[in-house]
């Protein structure tokens, strides 16, 4: 891995921790930060960056192309539920769950789209 490619992997833990917590921030209508709640943040963040696309390529692999992308979501599912959702206050942990992880892929895919289009770069190229 070269330096570059630990930049880019670098930044695109931070965006996407930024991205996971306005997505928590709008489901659970709280905006306030605490230690624990950035850490369990950026863990799943690490998640998202790094071991979600091991799980989408292994699927390929199998020759499940899209199921692997389903799988992928279904993790970061199940990392938001475990990770992130414990520290809000919300009625109904796995619709939380399910929306955050929703809106959190969305916006990832449009910040890429963005920095494609307007830098001719990919951004998140893991996703």
């Amino acid at each position: 891995m070269t330096l570059g490619e630990l930049a880019l992997v670098i930044a695109a833990i931070i965006l996407v921790s930024i991205i996971l917590y306005m997505s928590g921030a709008l489901v659970s209508r709280d905006w306030s930060v605490s230690k624990s709640y950035i850490l369990r943040v950026l863990v799943a963040a690490i998640i998202a960056v790094l071991v979600i696309p091991v799980f989408r390529d292994a699927a390929g692999e199998f020759r499940l192309d899209d199921l692997g992308l389903l799988l992928a979501f279904v993790l970061l599912i199940i990392a938001v539920r475990f990770l992130i959702v414990d520290e809000l206050t919300v009625a109904d942990d796995w619709l939380a769950s399910i929306v955050i992880a929703l809106v959190a892929v969305v916006l990832i895919y449009i910040v890429d789209k963005v920095a494609n289009e307007l830098f001719d770069i990919r951004l998140l190229v893991l996703f």
